[in-house]
């Protein structure tokens, strides 16, 4: 199969992986298939890339319509549907329904017949007022449209897949596939781990609730001086952070790491007690599956998404979001029990195994792709 894959940014020109569609198109082509990636460069011109033999991307030159702080990279590509057309996959699947250019890809899917999948990863990023005014008005648009148009709309979760369909999206396209991790490189190191480490990661945004975290590690501290708080990534919150650290007098305890590559976020994981995610508002984080994989036990926010993951006293704690008072708790309850952290992380580990592993969710896709190039276009 010849599948052709919209994004946004793709990596190395954007720290880490989103979406997972590196890791995503080369394992499809050690599958056996072929995979042509469409996205922006910040570069002067256009060019393509070789991964390997069947496997290449498109570095297509466009505008950068940054919607600071939203976005950072929001590129409008005035080729891209010119290239999607000469190359004339058997599927297209653009990942995330925010950007243009899943848009202007599915447009074009139309135009020279071949079925479209679209990928949701997180229906909206909550931000300032008129910041979410604009994100309804674009999903009650350009949203509402990819939603219609494209073949199958994949959703990582049940509470996503509510939303979609209250946007108009035909119930008879849509499908549920979770996020998959590397559970061969995100595993246990049982000798690696310490007792008094908690680890975040993630971006530096609003939603992501670190402000409450630093909140909560201020009373943790107060009661346990030894424990050492790691917030690892990067974003446009990071001054005020640094200034609420330094306020609070936390700058033993609490340390901002900058982005960092896959082996140093492993080697985080191995290393922590606990990995906290307090986020008001996710889709499926890769993050917590990460964390997961690698044995260790998750307190998180009990909201959509999260919850369907992580579950309360089986593979972590689950406690009220914006709450820095109960997640201090949580913190304290499982810093201070040892064989408690060990059986959610090795819980934690398992789920990670029988439901997001590359093998399972490839499967998954293959089907959806299979089933997609049945319906074709209408």
């Amino acid at each position: 199969m010849y599948i052709g894959r919209v994004v946004h940014v793709f990596y190395p020109e954007v720290i880490g992986d989103p979406f997972n569609a590196y890791d995503l198109s080369l394992r499809q082509t050690q599958a056996g298939n072929k995979v042509a990636v469409f996205t922006w460069t910040k570069r002067r011109s256009s060019y393509v890339e070789y991964v390997n033999d069947n496997f290449k991307i498109f570095r297509l030159r466009g505008l950068n319509m940054a919607l600071t702080p939203f976005f950072s990279e929001y590129p409008l590509i005035p080729n891209l549907s010119e290239f999607i057309e000469k190359e004339s996959p058997d599927i297209l699947h653009a990942h995330s329904h925010l950007f243009l250019t899943t848009f202007y890809s599915i447009r074009a899917s139309r135009k020279i017949g071949i079925p479209s999948i679209v990928s949701v990863h997180g229906l909206i990023a909550d931000r300032d007022i008129l910041t979410n005014f604009l994100q309804s008005a674009y999903l009650h648009s350009l949203t509402s449209w990819i939603f219609k148009n494209s073949t199958i709309t994949i959703c990582l979760t049940k509470s996503d897949a509510n939303q979609v369909l209250q946007l108009g999206c035909p119930p008879e396209k849509l499908r549920i596939v979770p996020n998959a991790v590397d559970t061969e490189f995100f595993k246990p190191y049982p000798n690696m781990e310490r007792d008094d480490l908690v680890v975040w990661t993630g971006r530096f945004v609003p939603e992501k609730g670190l402000t409450d975290l630093i909140k909560a590690a201020k009373i943790v501290v107060s009661i346990n001086s030894r424990v050492k708080f790691l917030l690892i990534g990067g974003g446009p919150l990071k001054s005020r952070l640094f200034n609420l650290i330094r306020n609070f007098h936390l700058e033993k305890n609490v340390f901002l790491i900058g982005p960092v590559g896959k082996e140093e976020i492993a080697k985080y994981l191995a290393e922590a007690s606990i990995f906290v995610f307090p986020s008001s508002r996710e889709g499926m984080p890769k993050s917590i599956l990460e964390a997961m994989s690698a044995g260790k036990p998750i307190i998180a926010s009990d909201i959509p998404g999260v919850n369907e993951i992580v579950k309360d006293g089986v593979n972590g704690i689950l406690v009220p979001p914006k709450n820095p008072e109960k997640l201090a708790s949580a913190i304290l309850t499982l810093l201070e029990d040892e064989n408690l952290r060990k059986k959610m992380g090795k819980c934690a580990r398992n789920i990670a195994l029988e439901r997001f592993s590359w093998e399972k969710i490839l499967n998954m896709l293959s089907s959806v792709y299979e089933e997609a190039i049945r319906i074709g276009v209408e």
